[in-house]
């Protein structure tokens, strides 16, 4: 067992803000194999409850594959590869737990990833992915949401590489943080020379529900092309007194305004995960089933 710096930023920025990277003990322990390749069913279930190394392939049809991470102490390393003109679709629910994960993931010509990750009262959570866009018209999209309560921590980095032509990537981030958590999220949007013609967007928004909450939004662009267009931005705050007076007007108690306005703000992620059984279950874990929200 040894101490190791993770999730670094790629372009560091002053030490004393603290999102450089972040340490953690990292052991070695016996990883379980898992391979996803051309499954035949529309949707691939996969339960990690132990350290494993996962790798998943595409294949002329669309893949859909969800994961659900719920063990108490791992390291979960996943690898994708989409290949020319292949479709990924990859969904992570994390809940619970001291987990370390890894995401390495390669796009050819005109591949598409779509990645939905979910996180849910994660006792301490280090995410890191890595999107590599080396081919030309690759897409990738990706839905991250995050409800945090009690002493929850949640580290998370995102570092998209776009070196493809005309590539595209947008990112969509929605959390909720309450009594003590804290959570980081470096995301960045790396336009590599001779990406020309490509875009990428990112957005969070972060619902703040205690005044003891703490959180750090890092939206990073790096740029070594010209023809590229990139945007980022942050919404962080707390609930409008107002409208916590028209709900209550309304006879809502104070306690039961607070879960609503939790669970919509991570409806919208929610229903991205594209299977009804798997929604269904988050929306139960929120306390809430979707077709309620």
């Amino acid at each position: 067992m040894a101490a190791k710096q993770l999730n670094l930023l790629p372009a560091p920025t002053f030490s004393w803000l603290g999102v450089n990277g972040t340490e953690r003990e990292i052991y070695d322990d016996v990883a379980n194999e898992i391979t996803v390749s051309g499954c035949e069913d529309p949707v691939k279930r996969i339960t990690v409850d132990a350290s494993a190394n996962v790798k998943v392939s595409g294949s002329q049809n669309p893949q859909l594959v969800v994961m659900h991470i719920n063990a108490e102490h791992a390291a979960v390393q996943t690898a994708v590869c989409a290949g020319a003109g292949e479709t990924i679709k990859l969904v992570q629910i994390v809940s619970g737990g001291t987990n370390i994960l890894k995401l390495d993931a390669e796009l050819a010509d005109n591949a598409s990833l779509e990645l939905v990750q979910i996180y849910l009262n994660t006792a301490d959570a280090v995410s890191g992915a890595e999107i590599r866009m080396n081919g030309r018209k690759s897409v990738f999209t990706s839905y991250i949401g995050y409800n945090l309560t009690n002493d929850n921590t949640l580290d998370i980095s995102l570092n998209i590489v776009q070196n493809g032509k005309k590539s595209e990537s947008n990112t969509t981030v929605r959390g909720v943080l309450r009594e003590h958590a804290k959570k980081i999220f470096r995301g960045t949007i790396d336009f590599r020379n001779g990406a020309v013609g490509a875009c990428g967007t990112e957005q969070e928004n972060v619902l703040l529900l205690d005044e003891t909450v703490v959180n750090k939004t890092v939206p990073v662009i790096l740029c070594a092309e010209e023809d590229v267009a990139g945007s980022h931005g942050a919404t962080i705050g707390q609930i409008d007194p107002k409208h916590i007076f028209y709900m209550q007007s309304r006879g809502i108690p104070e306690a039961q305004i607070y879960e609503y306005l939790a669970q919509s703000q991570l409806g919208s992620i929610v229903r991205q995960i594209g299977d009804a059984e798997t929604e269904s279950g988050v929306s139960r874990m929120l306390g809430r089933e979707t077709a309620d929200e």
